[in-house]
């Protein structure tokens, strides 16, 4: 079975630590082929596959330093004191859009 979607953007450092993820792995590969081969069974994944997986990992091991900000949010959204700026957040999504970063 061969898994090739991936979907989504990835950060520069994200890449940067898939590609050593990936190098490991196939040092790895390369170390536990012929115990794959003595036992029949084998399932390819395919670098995308492997890249996604490496994501999801370094995400799940990622810090949530953002869950004061998201608990205060969700405090105004139910207090109704909420105000966001429109026009910043209009400018973020032009700018995501085009690709521009700060």
């Amino acid at each position: 079975m061969e898994i090739k979607k991936l979907y989504g953007d990835m950060s520069p450092y994200s890449a940067q630590k898939l590609q050593e993820n990936q190098r490991v792995q196939q040092e790895q590969s390369g170390q536990g082929a012929a115990a794959a081969q003595q036992l029949g069974d084998k399932v390819a994944l395919s670098p995308e596959a492997r890249n996604l997986a490496t994501a999801m990992g370094v995400a799940n091991a990622a810090p949530d330093t953002r869950a004061d900000k998201v608990r205060e949010l969700k405090e105004q959204v139910q207090a109704g004191t909420y105000k966001p700026d429109i026009r910043k957040a209009a400018a973020n999504l032009i700018r995501e859009e085009v690709g521009l970063t700060r």
